[in-house]
């Protein structure tokens, strides 16, 4: 009896041990050949499929830390839990997913919607506690396979919960717990759906908290030497706080006014604040080109010599590919090329983009293994639907 109870717990420490030891091999193995699809057309349809498969199928974990071991029993424990980072994965999935009209990209978006909200009821299955869940129903309205009068009270609880937010704080924190902290996330993952949310059903007064979120941050939350935004500031403070120049969450502002933008045209009027819009997308996209390295890539911190950052490139490949869009300048098509070769260099043999940096832990403690994250999937996909 004593020899068997033995043998089964070893027999289940091996298998712990050999899931790490596989997990590792296995990104090991896939990086083998990487960047080899140099033809442009092939590496689109290659990252398209993996896209629609992850929305279809579910898109791989991004680690909530860095434990790098007993990664099966973190597996186990985190096992149907709900995680924030799933929402903002989602939704650069769903926001990959182009509209051609094809049965693929339809019933992926509809599988995406169904993960997250009753198509009876058109609530969410699990009320959202985090400002996450206003980018992916960003995506949701923007969605042309989606109704949105079926997902209609799921995003009146978001604006709701947003609203409430920036009516307690004077401004919509991240975090709650953390009220008096903003992050610059905030800027992208709330304030187009606000925008959008105002035009869709007609609630005008969200536009106002949308643009005076943006306000705040440009006022508070940037660096006066360098023109580019720390990670967050301290709102009673007005400490600054974090890096300055971090690679995402230069992104994050990036996506965040160029998606405003997309949503603030829509809406008539307001020419006023459209002007200021384009100009804060011009003024900041050109900043940034002096930080777009020689081979295309965005690194993890821009302002001093730091790895790659394949999410924070696809970002800015999205937010250059917009703007080119708009406006028909050639040197904003110009960087978005060049950073598309910088992900067509990091994208695995079967269509993954690599090397994306990991979930953030922290003011200060930011992901040092780099790994796939499926936004940055998500972000590319869409910078290649722009260029069509």
């Amino acid at each position: 009896m004593f020899g068997s109870i033995t043998a089964t717990l070893l027999f289940i420490a091996l298998i712990i041990v050999l899931f790490d030891f596989y997990d590792d091999f296995y990104n090991w193995f896939m990086r083998i050949k990487i960047g080899q699809k140099s033809e442009y057309n092939e590496w689109a349809e290659a990252v398209k499929n993996v896209n629609l498969k992850w929305a279809l199928k579910g898109a791989p974990e991004v680690p909530a830390n860095e434990n790098q071991r007993l990664k099966l029993v973190n597996l186990i424990k985190n096992f149907k839990k709900d995680s924030s980072i799933k929402y903002w994965q989602d939704a650069a999935l769903l926001k990959g997913i182009s509209s051609n009209g094809n049965d693929s990209e339809q019933k992926a978006s509809g599988k995406i919607m169904e993960k997250y909200i009753d198509v009876f009821t058109g609530e969410w299955k699990r009320n959202p506690a985090n400002v996450d869940a206003a980018m992916l129903s960003y995506e949701l309205m923007s969605c042309k396979y989606i109704d949105n009068k079926v997902i209609e009270p799921a995003m009146n609880y978001i604006a709701d919960m947003l609203k409430g937010q920036f009516e307690a704080y004077g401004t919509i924190p991240y975090n709650t717990g953390i009220a008096d902290i903003i992050f610059v996330d905030t800027v992208g993952m709330v304030c187009p759906f606000l925008i959008k949310y105002a035009n869709e059903y007609n609630r005008p007064e969200y536009i106002d908290i949308a643009l005076d979120q943006i306000k705040q941050y440009r006022k508070n939350g940037f660096d006066d030497k360098t023109e580019l935004p720390f990670h967050c500031f301290n709102v009673d403070t007005e400490a600054q706080l974090g890096i300055c120049g971090w690679g995402r969450g230069c992104g994050w502002w990036a996506v965040g006014i160029a998606d405003s933008l997309k949503e603030l045209i829509d809406c008539d009027g307001l020419n006023k604040e459209k002007a200021v819009l384009l100009k804060l997308n011009i003024e900041f996209l050109d900043r940034m080109k002096k930080y777009v390295k020689t081979n295309g890539a965005i690194s993890r911190m821009v302002l001093n010599e730091s790895l790659y950052d394949s999410s924070a490139s696809a970002m800015f490949a999205y937010c250059y590919s917009y703007l080119h869009s708009i406006t028909q300048k050639e040197d904003y098509r110009e960087t978005a090329d060049r950073i598309t070769g910088y992900l067509i260099s990091v994208t695995r043999r079967d269509g993954v983009i690599d090397f994306s940096q990991g979930d953030t832990m922290g003011i200060g403690f930011y992901a040092a293994k780099y790994a796939v994250v499926p936004a940055a999937q998500g972000f590319t996909m869409a910078a290649i639907n722009n260029k069509k």
